[in-house]
């Protein structure tokens, strides 16, 4: 069975999740609430699964003292970027964000020049599809506490480098297809659940009698 396939299984599999969840509870916030919590374990799930497969593929290719130099240089900035928006919020949602750009950015090169890409990525690796792994799982960390902001930076992770790449045929679209998935399935719930919790009060305009 293929990556795109499982992972089109999953996504079927947490709709009716979803769906059964959010049927038995009937306040908005509660419903919010489960819509975040069941969008981060399975974007955690998926980082882990995601994490194992480009780890044995880095162990493998290239192999020896690279392998773990190459598993290391995603996955530590990727926990330190997830404990920044767990602890953090305020300041790593912009961070997030001008990452977040920097990687489309470097998908409009890919597509400018594809000589380019193609060096890159078989002498590396799918780093896009890496990348966004890399990035959507502090982005669902950031959605416990800034909902809307990362709802919208996982659909950008999720939809924006696929489009560019496939249009531009600039790369391998079937791993960046796998990898961008669960972050736009993620994105779609945070963003449903950012619209449940209501409109937000900006400090101080709130009236006391």
């Amino acid at each position: 069975m293929s990556v795109p396939l499982i992972l089109a299984v999953a996504v079927v599999v947490l709709a009716v999740v979803v769906g059964v969840v959010i049927g038995r509870q009937k306040d908005p916030q509660r419903r919010a609430g489960t819509l975040v919590k069941t969008g981060l374990a399975f974007m955690t799930v998926f980082t882990l699964l995601a994490g194992a497969f480009i780890g044995g593929y880095a162990m493998d290719e290239p192999g020896g003292q690279a392998g773990p130099m190459m598993i290391l240089s995603w996955a530590a900035p990727t926990l330190v970027l997830a404990a920044l928006a767990w602890f953090w919020p305020v300041g790593s949602a912009p961070l997030l964000v001008a990452l977040t750009a920097l990687l489309v950015a470097v998908c409009v090169w890919f597509a400018v020049d594809p000589a380019a890409a193609r060096g890159i990525q078989n002498a590396n690796g799918p780093v896009l599809a890496v990348g966004v792994v890399a990035l959507a799982f502090p982005a669902a960390v950031l959605g416990v506490k800034r909902t809307r902001t990362a709802g919208w930076l996982l659909l950008a992770l999720g939809a924006v480098p696929l489009l560019i790449t496939v249009l531009a045929r600039s790369g391998p679209a079937a791993s960046l297809a796998a990898a961008s998935v669960v972050p736009l399935v993620t994105g779609v719930l945070y963003l449903v659940a950012g619209r449940l919790q209501g409109p937000r009060v900006a400090p101080g305009s709130a009236h006391t009698a």
